[in-house]
């Protein structure tokens, strides 16, 4: 049911803003459907330059374990450094393990470097990585700590279509078990953006 409503949840809310999109990646054990909605091209959202995104992932792991993860985070470029954003901001994640049930809400911080256009028609070529920590205080219940670290490239095969490939490290401390390793994996996927 969680799958459903997640997946369907991403896809519709991929049409409602002009950068938004869904993206899809996989490896010999995982799998995780992404989404994120922004506010870049909604004139009545846009009174600085900052933009506002919405982060969504739905993550079905090893050992049937699942994570899902709703965040929001502000965008801007960074001045001085063409090609650089960076992101601040939250998110709330939840991952049933193999016995129990985990809650955070970690703080974000996400780093995109687009290259500068290059010569010979070559695509569009972009690096992005992201961390998210919650400590103690900011996890509920039995819940310890988490750890997220993901670094990831991406290439425009076609207009608004990207292959992407990257690494993910994610911890959750829960009980007595404080550094449980939920994914530590490379991956690919496509992403689509509207």
């Amino acid at each position: 049911m969680l799958k459903k409503i997640a997946f369907s949840t991403l896809l519709t809310s991929s049409l409602l803003l002009a950068e938004s999109g869904a993206g899809l990646n996989l490896n010999n054990d995982d799998l995780e459907i992404e989404g994120v909605l922004d506010s870049r091209d909604v004139a009545a959202l846009q009174t600085s330059s900052t933009v506002f995104q919405a982060d969504l992932n739905f993550m079905n792991a090893t050992d049937n374990q699942k994570l899902f993860g709703a965040g929001i985070g502000a965008t801007n470029k960074f001045e001085g450094v063409e090609g650089v954003e960076l992101t601040f901001g939250a998110k709330f994640v939840w991952a049933d393990l193999t016995d129990d049930n985990f809650s955070a809400l970690p703080l974000m911080a996400k780093v995109r470097y687009s290259l500068p256009p290059l010569m010979y028609n070559i695509p569009q070529v972009a690096f992005e990585g992201k961390v998210l920590y919650a400590p103690d205080a900011l996890s509920f219940g039995d819940s310890k700590r988490y750890r997220e670290f993901r670094f990831s490239g991406d290439i425009e095969i076609i207009e608004n279509v990207k292959l992407y490939a990257g690494y993910r490290n994610i911890h959750t401390g829960y009980g007595s078990e404080k550094d449980y390793v939920f994914d530590n994996s490379y991956f690919a996927g496509i992403k689509m953006s509207y």
